[in-house]
């Protein structure tokens, strides 16, 4: 007995593969299916599929097509030991994807604390040279205080101009 995948069943009918799928589905008609999901149809199925083309030709709607249809015992694609070993496979792959996935957030939160703390050590670095700078003018400021001298009394400490300068920022 011949076996004839769904193109090979659309081109000796000269209709569309979808067009046997929308058949097979809409009709519930029973065919084995392989590993890949794809219909497999027999000798048997030519008759049953030149019938519902030959309705459709003579005006029938899909829904008023009639067919005489051989019940079968339907038969699993594929065999329980060989689906319970694919579906234990399919679960064995996805606990490691699982725990690669794992893995690899655990490597994405590890670089990001790493890069927060090399900018937390910039900053540190940026601060130290800060308070340096700022101890550098404390020091200069100082020094130059002290070689300030205090104007005796009568004595102005800013020149004229300067002193004029300095009330007209402040408006007095």
């Amino acid at each position: 007995m011949a076996q004839y995948k769904t193109k090979e069943m659309s081109v000796e009918l000269g209709v569309n593969p979808t067009t046997i799928q929308r058949w097979t589905k809409f009709f519930k008609i029973s065919c084995e299916v392989n590993e890949q999901g794809h219909f497999l149809y027999t000798d048997e199925h030519v008759p049953l599929f030149k019938t519902i083309q030959e309705q459709l030709k003579d005006g029938k709607k899909l829904k008023d097509v009639t067919i005489q249809q051989k019940q079968s015992k339907v038969v699993p694609s594929v065999p329980k030991k060989q689906y319970d070993a694919k579906l234990e496979k399919m679960y064995h792959q996805v606990s490691v994807l699982e725990q690669r996935l794992n893995t690899k957030a655990d490597d994405v939160v590890s670089y990001q604390l790493l890069k927060h703390r090399s900018e937390l050590d910039d900053m540190v670095n940026v601060l130290n040279r800060l308070e340096q700078r700022l101890n550098q003018m404390e020091d200069r400021y100082q020094t130059e205080k002290k070689g300030f001298e205090e104007p005796q009394r009568g004595q102005r400490r800013f020149p004229n101009k300067t002193w004029k300068a300095i009330l007209s920022f402040f408006s007095f």
